[in-house]
């Protein structure tokens, strides 16, 4: 195993959990499993592993990319548990969804709170209440 695959599965780990980066390349079958290494590799030997900006940071702005980009279900869900692995809290990660808004408008923002919504309350987190309109 390489350095750079050893250092990423360490970074891999600390989010999503311990032999999760060496399962997410064992998952893939053939040439597949040299695409998942490369993102194990590259995300996270490579940028997670940076100094500057702590893990919860890195993954509430994670979860702000794939809100506007839209269209990705599973990997929100994913860094919603990463998320949660690395200390943030509910409240933060939806409000991190709610920031987007500004950014990528209603549809994508209500598609990604639904999903993120259904993953706190599948990993036994309480939904923080609303605000409701501010006077």
């Amino acid at each position: 195993m390489s350095e750079r695959l050893r250092n990423g599965e360490r970074w891999f780990d600390e989010v999503y959990g311990p032999g999760k980066g060496a399962n997410l390349v064992a998952q893939q079958a053939g040439l597949a499993q040299d695409l998942a290494r490369f993102g194990v590799e590259f995300n996270f030997g490579e940028i997670y592993s940076r100094p500057g900006l702590t893990l919860a940071q890195r993954e509430l702005l994670s979860l702000a990319s794939l809100v506007t980009i839209g269209g990705l279900e599973p990997q929100l869900r994913g860094h919603t548990r990463g998320a949660l692995n690395v200390g943030c809290t509910p409240t933060e990660i939806l409000e991190t969804v709610i920031h987007t808004v500004q950014y990528c408008g209603f549809p994508k923002a209500l598609n990604a709170i639904g999903v993120i919504t259904d993953e706190l309350t599948k990993q036994g987190q309480e939904i923080p209440p609303a605000l409701g309109p501010q006077a």
